[in-house]
């Protein structure tokens, strides 16, 4: 996939919303790559000068649940069931199709509370005053989106005017609330006064005592962060709370965390060069069309171990009805009347050998026709399985970097009955 970097600099010398102005003027697909020197990261992703998503890679960042807890859509307890149901399922439905799926909210909530999302994270990715940019050009950004998720394409005034609008509030408010929408905060040692407080004043104390960041306590509250956020400042403006100074942990190279449990779900670790590499190593020595179509199946079973290896080391058990759930729903767990048999993420390898001999060496002209769809199903097989653990790789350009050596490792395994 062809790549490349056509802006980069400070956002010292140049804002955030200048720079979304000329993606938009030059009708630009691609991604706005953000890096702050603790390693906080973000990126916004376009789609012919449309802005097509945005996420945050940090800790505190806001995630798709908050937004929906925000909106009054659902609640956290139906959230933490989303969640742990894709920890057990990585390569499965993500958080939205879930609680669209649980009868939790509806196909356009999901599509407007995603809308929000993008909108919110572009808003406090233009509040960095340093940083460094650079935009990553991309023929397609369905290949740069994360999550295999769709472009929202939001027009770029809009974020803009979202975002101009988000940096008048906080000139107020930083003096008060000096880490945004992740300050943390207390109730004051002590009031100097007699107060009688309001029924909606003692919500937000009760709140800042259980869950003291503003966002945390705007998502528990079921309310939108920036009106919380507005009602702390006062609080905070009045003494009546006061922030907890924390200083922004220095982060190790790429490697930024994310909200629990998405950073349980990330796939960096993912070691895929060294699995390309045993594969390759191995297709070397397979030449007859049986041999291939069985080494392919051996593949797709490498491949299921190194991403439960993955999940064992990131503290999750993959499902053993991850891969047959995958093969059902791309419609790849069958050729005619076969059926895979397929149980604890590996394909009978044995089964389907067997099944290889007798039609290969059988009617010539049915044994073209069976070579060509087993061919045709085990690579597309082994492809969506390659691009489920991609697609959970949070840095683009190593996901960019990922997806052309697995397509250059696909030009070697061409399967071609005719020179077989």
């Amino acid at each position: 996939m062809n790549t490349d970097t056509v802006l980069s600099g400070n956002l010292k010398d140049f804002g955030l919303v200048e720079i979304l102005q000329i993606v938009e003027l030059g009708g630009m697909t691609g991604a706005i790559h953000l890096k702050q020197s603790t390693g906080r990261m973000g990126i916004l992703y376009f789609n012919e000068g449309k802005l097509a998503n945005a996420s945050e890679l940090d800790p505190g960042a806001l995630a798709l649940g908050d937004v929906l807890q925000q909106l009054g859509m659902t609640t956290y307890h139906h959230i933490e069931e989303a969640y742990a149901q894709q920890l057990q399922d990585p390569l499965g439905k993500r958080i939205g199709e879930r609680l669209v799926m649980m009868n939790v909210i509806t196909e356009q909530q999901l599509r407007e509370a995603l809308r929000m999302k993008t909108l919110w994270t572009a808003r406090e990715l233009s509040m960095w005053a340093d940083g460094h940019y650079e935009f990553i050009a991309s023929a397609s950004v369905q290949k740069l989106l994360p999550y295999g998720e769709t472009s929202l394409d939001i027009e770029v005034v809009r974020a803009t005017m979202e975002m101009v609008r988000y940096s008048d509030e906080w000139q107020e408010l930083t003096n008060v609330l000096p880490q945004g929408m992740r300050t943390m905060l207390q109730l004051a040692p002590s009031i100097p006064y007699a107060m009688r407080f309001d029924i909606r004043s003692l919500e937000l104390f009760t709140h800042v005592n259980l869950y003291r960041r503003v966002r945390r306590i705007a998502s528990a509250l079921r309310r939108p962060e920036l009106d919380v956020a507005r009602e702390l400042g006062q609080l905070a403006q009045q003494r009546f709370l006061v922030a907890v100074y924390q200083e922004a942990q220095q982060q190790n190279g790429s490697k930024v965390r994310l909200p629990d449990p998405a950073e349980k779900l990330r796939l960096e670790n993912f070691e895929l060069l060294n699995l390309i590499s045993r594969m390759e190593q191995e297709w070397e020595t397979k030449h007859s069309p049986t041999d291939q179509l069985s080494t392919m199946v051996m593949f797709i079973n490498w491949t299921m171990d190194a991403l439960a290896e993955t999940c064992r080391v990131n503290g999750v058990d993959l499902d053993p009805q991850t891969l047959h759930s995958l093969m059902v729903n791309e419609n790849l767990w069958h050729m005619g009347s076969y059926e895979f048999h397929v149980d604890h993420n590996h394909i009978d390898v044995e089964n389907f050998t067997a099944l290889c001999y007798e039609i290969l060496n059988g009617d010539i002209k049915k044994a073209a026709g069976f070579y060509d769809e087993a061919s045709m199903v085990l690579q597309r097989l082994l492809s969506c399985i390659f691009e489920m653990i991609n697609s959970r790789v949070a840095n683009p350009r190593e996901r960019i970097e990922n997806q052309d050596v697995w397509e250059a490792m696909f030009e070697q395994f061409a399967l071609q009955r005719g020179e077989a």
